[in-house]
């Protein structure tokens, strides 16, 4: 019997897996994922990375189909340059005639557009350029209409907006946004502007722009429309706010806590980059929480 029970014994410890020094690391990593992880609006983000660069990104926005980020990067003497993240990781200058400013992608039909101090040019998957409209103005800021038939751009210094139709070839001002910033344009034709340090939206077919009530007065980072139509903006301190065009109203859905926040993108699956100075910021976004079966 006392044999018996020994061999038992013995069964039962060898059955017990044991933990390696691997393992062991492991499984710490998972349980920092687990209580890191981030819960907004019915998504759950992980942070997965930074990219470092030398300087501060501002205006971010996103080609769906190549994955690639285009951000204005401003150096520590304030000069600024358009740059393309990769995939892959790597960054390059985009070379333009002139000064470089800010980017917007018409992702319905792929074209990525650079504002710059010598009109609006076309970027192509080669990285070649070729200029589009407004050759001679300074052009701070270039968003377009859903279907991409319509441009607007905001000029220096006046921060006059004009509107741009028939292929680059037709060019008016536009009174109804007699100065902007950050113009954006989501996929009702509704559109999105900062002036005197106040969020507004010019509703699609309205000559009047309304200031947007539930965001912060100053500080807003920019407004973004994700690929489900969704339209998101964000304050320096990186709180994500949702915005009803219709009603023009903000709803807080929460923090990412980060300080210092000063432009930010969705790519193709909702994944939220952040750009502070010296990085761009990466948080993946899933679906369902990928630790709802872990024990923490």
């Amino acid at each position: 019997m006392i044999r018996i029970i020994f061999i038992t014994l013995i069964s039962r410890v060898l059955a017990v897996p044991v933990m390696t020094r691997q393992d062991l690391l492991k499984e710490a990593q998972r349980a920092q994922f687990c209580e890191s992880l981030i819960n907004i609006n019915n998504l759950y983000y992980s942070f997965d990375e930074t990219k470092n660069v030398t300087g501060i990104p501002a205006d971010m926005s996103v080609h769906w189909k190549t994955g690639n980020v285009f951000y204005t990067l401003i150096n520590d003497n304030m000069k600024m340059s358009l740059q393309v993240l990769h995939p892959s990781g790597e960054a390059e200058t985009i070379k333009v005639a002139g000064l470089g400013q800010s980017t917007t992608v018409d992702n319905l039909n792929d074209v990525v557009y650079l504002a710059t101090d010598n009109g609006v040019y076309k970027y192509k998957e080669d990285g070649s350029i070729e200029l589009y409209a407004a050759l001679g103005e300074d052009v701070m800021y270039v968003t377009v209409s859903n279907d991409g038939s319509v441009m607007y751009i905001a000029t220096w210094p006046q921060n006059r907006v004009h509107k741009i139709m028939n292929e680059g070839q037709k060019q008016e001002m536009f009174p109804a946004i007699p100065n902007g910033h950050g113009i954006t344009v989501d996929t009702r034709n509704n559109i999105f502007f900062v002036a005197t340090q106040t969020s507004h939206v010019l509703k699609n077919g309205h000559n009047i722009p309304i200031k947007i009530k539930g965001l912060p007065s100053e500080r807003i980072t920019g407004v973004f429309v994700s690929r489900s139509d969704e339209i998101y903006a964000m304050d320096e301190n990186s709180n994500l706010y949702s915005i009803d065009a219709e009603n023009a109203n903000a709803k807080y859905l929460g923090t990412f806590n980060i300080s210092g926040v000063n432009t930010f993108a969705m790519d193709s699956a909702d994944n939220i980059l952040i750009g502070v100075r010296g990085g761009i910021q990466k948080f993946n976004a899933y679906e369902q929480d990928p630790c709802q079966n872990y024990d923490k």
